[in-house]
């Protein structure tokens, strides 16, 4: 595998979280990302459809899908092309999938295709956006850069549910349909108002590809992590909306304002943090947080009306401090133990990782629903995670030996 002490360091630049270039790309972050969270309430709407608890499953699972095999071509691509035209392709087809949720049938192929596509731009942008924060970033401030550039993602999800919920209470579905798409559309527009930056290619240097990182020695922790976030966070967002619509509850928004409040104010300081200690000390820790987020949820059945509220803001604020912290943690994981000339393909492959972990969450928490309930769902969903958590210390263990 090519590894960072492969490649010769890169000079020192002065570059840092207030230069205006990296505050247009947060602006653009924003307010692509709070369009997509807003069809957090997509499953919601499919619920009221009359759709069966797999077959959301399955839609939501599809958004996540799609990454897993656009992602072995999508990281030579990053490293080739450059990042600007994938940011810009992929946030463009974000928000033209998302107007098409006003046209079509609320039946499960066309709202999968439909799916297929907004979870296709969705990848090619996130990846993208993460690999041109880690070429902007000086090379000793990756951690904080990353963390600093995720803030702008965590407020999306103060945004983007709440607007949401308040819009479909008020107005319908199909508002929240158009607006949403009409976010992400101005998020586009300043996108493609930033340079494109990719490190030089060494003409020497043979970069791996896809399938052999996937089976190098120093990405497996990186791997097994992504993959148990992504597991929490498929299971979240496919069904905490319908969950709570099933309850009659109004939850959606401070779920997630109190998720985004802890996870903006871990995400900082997590990103310094991952700079002095190490990435991978940060990550079975934040995942055991998720997991305590997620079975906090199974809880809000059953209690009192005077109890719904203070439980939910409970989970997100566990959920939010371990979302703030692993992200960033694991991007950090992968760079560091890579050349920047293959960034791409490293951050592709974590963000595989943690979209086929989110479509298992989303089809494991629809179909136990389907059987025991939504609390169910949720339950096997934190069990699952705290057993990823096992096995990625278990990883880091063994790598560090092999590495002493």
């Amino acid at each position: 595998m090519t590894t960072a002490q492969d490649h010769k360091s890169a000079p020192t630049v002065t570059r840092g979280p207030t230069d205006f270039e990296f505050l247009r790309a947060n602006l653009g972050n924003l307010l692509i990302l709070t369009g997509s969270v807003m069809f957090v309430l997509l499953p919601e709407y499919l619920q009221t459809q009359k759709m069966a608890k797999w077959e959301i499953g399955i839609v939501d699972g599809s958004f996540w899908f799609v990454s897993i095999f656009v992602q072995p071509w999508l990281g030579p691509r990053l490293d080739k092309d450059g990042r600007k035209v994938y940011l810009a392709v992929g946030s463009l087809l974000m928000a033209v999938a998302a107007t098409s949720y006003a046209w079509i049938p609320a039946e499960l192929v066309p709202m999968v295709v439909a799916r297929l596509i907004h979870g296709l731009g969705f990848a090619c942008y996130l990846t993208a956006s993460w690999t041109w924060v880690a070429d902007y970033a000086p090379p000793h401030r990756v951690g904080e850069m990353f963390g600093v550039f995720g803030i702008s993602g965590m407020l999306s999800g103060t945004i983007g549910p709440g607007a949401a919920e308040y819009m479909v209470r008020r107005l319908g579905y199909d508002y929240l349909f158009f607006y949403g798409a009409g976010v992400m559309f101005a998020g586009w527009l300043i996108m493609l108002t930033i340079k494109d930056r990719c490190p030089k290619q060494v003409e020497h240097l043979k970069l791996p590809g896809f399938f052999r990182l996937l089976r190098a020695r120093g990405m497996r922790g990186a791997v097994v992590g992504s993959i148990a976030f992504g597991v929490a966070i498929g299971s979240i967002f496919a069904f905490v909306a319908p969950y709570l619509a099933t309850l009659k509850v109004e939850g959606v928004g401070p779920l997630f304002a109190c998720t985004t409040i802890a996870s903006g104010a871990s995400r900082i300081l997590a990103g310094r943090m991952t700079d002095r200690l190490g990435p991978s000390r940060l990550v079975t820790p934040s995942l055991v947080l998720l997991a305590v987020g997620t079975a906090g949820l199974a809880e809000v059945n059953g209690v009192g009306p005077r109890y719904v509220i203070p439980i939910l803001v409970l989970s997100g604020l566990a959920a939010g401090l371990g979302y703030g912290v692993v992200y960033p943690a694991l991007n950090a994981l992968a760079i560091c133990r890579l050349t920047p000339a293959a960034r791409g393909r490293g951050l592709s492959l974590v963000t595989a990782s943690i979209d086929s972990g989110s479509t298992t969450g989303a089809a494991l928490t629809g179909l136990v629903s389907q059987q025991f309930g939504y609390p169910g769902g949720f339950q096997a969903i934190a069990g699952l995670v705290v057993i990823l958590s096992v096995a990625f210390w278990l990883s880091e263990r063994k790598q560090k030996k092999e590495d002493s």
